[in-house]
């Protein structure tokens, strides 16, 4: 009976840690395949964008530019909001389950420690 629990206690363990590993490869997977969002504030970029201003003549073309910046930089918010709900959701699930985890070790520990005296 005890050994059974303590197979389930581990078996939740590892799915759960393995569903938050994912989570995890997940949320790199959104920033590394987001990130030309943010790369305006890269060096190597810089340059780029720098340059790409200046050749910029007539107020329609800056116009443009604004409006593609603008929307990057809305993107880039949102997948942003987006990381913070996930990891604040992981959080609540994590800590969720180590307190139970925690609670049915401490359970499974006094029922053998009865059943031992």
């Amino acid at each position: 009976m005890k050994s059974k629990r303590l197979r389930r206690l581990q078996t939740c363990t590892i799915v759960v840690l393995f569903i938050y590993m994912l989570l995890l490869g997940y949320s790199f997977n959104v920033i590394f395949h987001h990130g030309i969002l943010f790369a305006v504030t890269t060096p190597q970029r810089l340059a780029t964008t720098e340059r790409h201003i200046e050749s910029d003549k007539t107020v329609p073309e800056m116009l443009d530019d604004f409006r593609v910046s603008t929307q990057n930089f809305s993107d880039a918010l949102q997948v942003q909001r987006d990381l913070l709900h996930i990891y604040f959701d992981a959080s609540l699930a994590m800590i969720g389950f180590l307190g139970w985890s925690t609670f049915m070790i401490f359970r499974i520990k006094r029922e053998v420690d009865h059943d031992a005296s």
